[in-house]
């Protein structure tokens, strides 16, 4: 029994020192040529270890993508001219498939542990498709943008165009970095170009018109309220310019349930300087008080204070042209 209590820690000691890692790290394994991309993947069977190197290797790419986006927004300068890209903030969203994975090259498969590689040029190929699909994007949302009228559509074009032309100049500097030409650069530049500047003029043309049915306290109170977040003038409607039309009833006042209750009833149009109506908005404000005076008063604090103002403003704001 003494002999076989000894033997037990020895025979112990020794699982414990020649146990050996069956599976090598990422850093073991095979390295790709200086300026290549890389992928490793270890899964329980080779198929699934080879998607995980592919999916390792494309979101290295893509990521490339998005630090040279970010960094082009941030520049005045491009190729030694102005910087087209705008300040509209667009983040390239990561993406995990990769177009031309037959370029890639496998290194390593052994035990279901997978290493890929891809070269810069052959990583071009599968952006130069992406920004051919771009380009055509931009050609169409940029002409959408030209021809519409409405302010909020107009808007909602230019907006997508902005975004594709800053996800398309991300890939732009990318490759411009790897010395790789593109033929696409050109026409995109030029349509995000005319898409620019039209609507640059339109928001010179464009500004919103205050223009109350009647002039008085209350349709002060809205002014002030509205005119705070957004900028509007009190002016005449004219050319591409968006009416605001204020209506408001007088308020009335009567006694109920041995209170002193008033209210009044209020809307805004949104609209076109030619009378069409884009949207319509309507709140009835009211206020109670043992006296008449303290009741007409309440109202009137509530209608400064009502929460409805900022869904006006939200709204009004989808109308309103983006021109900073």
């Amino acid at each position: 029994m003494r002999l076989f209590a000894l033997i037990i820690p020895l025979c112990l000691g020794c699982a414990v020192t020649s146990t050996q890692r069956a599976e090598p790290i990422a850093e073991e394994l095979p390295q790709c040529p200086a300026g290549e991309f890389r992928g490793f993947g270890v899964a329980k069977t080779e198929s699934e270890a080879l998607s995980m190197a592919y999916t390792e290797l494309a979101k290295q790419i893509n990521s490339s993508i998005k630090v040279t986006t970010e960094y082009g927004i941030s520049q005045q300068k491009y190729n030694g001219n102005e910087n087209m890209s705008s300040k509209y903030e667009s983040k390239s969203v990561m993406e995990s498939d990769l177009s031309n994975t037959h370029d890639a090259r496998v290194v390593y498969n052994k035990r279901n542990n997978v290493v890929v590689c891809m070269s810069r040029a052959d990583a071009a190929r599968g952006l130069l498709e992406r920004q051919r699909l771009m380009a055509d994007s931009l050609e169409m949302v940029s002409n959408v943008a030209l021809n519409e009228k409405r302010p909020k559509p107009k808007k909602e074009a230019w907006n997508k165009t902005q975004m594709l032309w800053n996800r398309f100049i991300g890939i732009q500097s990318l490759l411009e970095g790897w010395g790789i030409e593109s033929k696409y650069f050109k026409s995109a530049s030029e349509n995000y170009a005319k898409a620019r500047d039209d609507y640059k003029d339109y928001c010179k043309s464009t500004k919103l018109h205050w223009n109350p049915e009647t002039e008085n306290f209350y349709s002060e109170i809205a002014f002030s309220k509205l005119s705070g977040s957004i900028k509007m003038e009190k002016s005449p409607c004219m050319g591409s310019g968006i009416l605001l039309a204020y209506k408001g009833s007088k308020p009335e006042c009567s006694m109920k349930f041995g209170l002193n209750s008033c209210s009044y009833l209020h809307s805004l149009s949104v609209g076109a300087c030619d009378g069409t109506e884009y949207l319509q908005f309507k709140n009835e404000v009211m206020g109670s008080h043992q006296k008449p005076d303290f009741a007409l008063e309440k109202l009137q604090n509530n209608l400064k204070n009502a929460e409805f103002w900022n869904q006006w403003i939200n709204e009004i704001k989808q109308w309103s042209p983006q021109c900073e």
